[in-house]
């Protein structure tokens, strides 16, 4: 865990910004009040195997036996598939790779049970946060220099070819990785954090909302539930993965996600309060 400390940031991206979606704006001043900490990675497949060892968690793709949804590199689309989970995503990975395959639903489970297991009260990220430690004081589109991605984020780079669809847009650069890297495996930012960009998509605490329009909106970093309209059936997910094109390895950009489905594009980093 890495302590953050409080300070305002400017959320969202300007109407200039290259790439911007509708939804991530207007922007808007936000101040974070009070230190938190936030996990230096994202939490890894050996992390999240000692939980589901300690309590046999099954998580919702297992149970419902829809299966993760996963790249089809042979038939160039993505598809769910049953026997796909955590455990089995279609690639290799060790106990230092991110997590993925997981649903916000197991997120909660295990912060639950890290919670409990601690004594400390562990949790996701809201999304407020979340864009203040990827942003680390900068306010450009993301914290590196645009032809620096392969210093510094697992996207698509020059090595996806072998599994790219032919509408897919891949960095001048090769990182190395076809699918997710082992966690730091790329610098760091300037908050001492790693893969914020790139690597798996990180799920937040916060229930979707269209844009940031509401005059009723938090604008103290705290998560935004239902009020405005929210839909909690689907959380917001942030940071863009090894799936992610160089437009779409941006600070501001975000994704609506449905609290029960769970990819290959999907992990988790966690929070807490001092």
């Amino acid at each position: 865990m890495v302590a953050i400390r409080p300070d305002q940031f400017l959320m969202g991206s300007s109407e200039n910004e290259k790439d911007r979606q509708p939804n991530e704006g207007p922007q808007h001043w936000v101040t974070i009040p009070k230190p938190f900490a936030i996990s230096r990675c994202e939490i890894t497949v050996g992390q999240f195997k000692q939980f589901v060892q300690e309590t046999n968690h099954r998580t919702t793709v297992e149970e419902n036996r829809k299966g993760c949804y996963v790249w089809n590199a042979e038939k160039k689309q993505a598809e769910q598939l049953p026997d796909h989970n955590w455990k089995n995503p279609g690639f290799t990975q060790d106990d230092h790779h991110p997590v993925v395959c997981v649903s916000w639903d197991d997120a909660q489970a295990y912060v639950k049970w890290l919670s409990q297991r601690t004594g400390a009260q562990y949790r996701l990220p809201t999304e407020a946060e979340w864009e203040y430690v990827a942003r680390a004081g900068t306010q450009t589109a993301r914290f590196y220099q645009d032809d620096k991605q392969c210093d510094y984020a697992n996207g698509l780079g020059q090595e996806t070819k072998s599994i790219a669809g032919s509408d897919w847009v891949l960095a001048d650069c090769s990182d190395s990785y076809v699918y997710t890297a082992p966690v730091a495996s790329f610098a760091e930012n300037h908050f001492g954090l790693f893969d914020l960009l790139g690597n798996a998509g990180e799920w937040t605490e916060d229930c979707w909302h269209d844009n940031y329009r509401p005059e009723s909106k938090p604008n103290d970093g705290s998560a935004w539930g239902k009020a405005d309209g929210g839909d909690c059936n689907s959380r917001v997910v942030r940071g863009g993965s090894w799936f992610g094109d160089p437009q779409g390895l941006r600070s501001a950009l975000r994704f609506r996600i449905i609290t029960d489905e769970a990819g290959v594009v999907l992990g988790f980093r966690i929070a807490r309060a001092f």
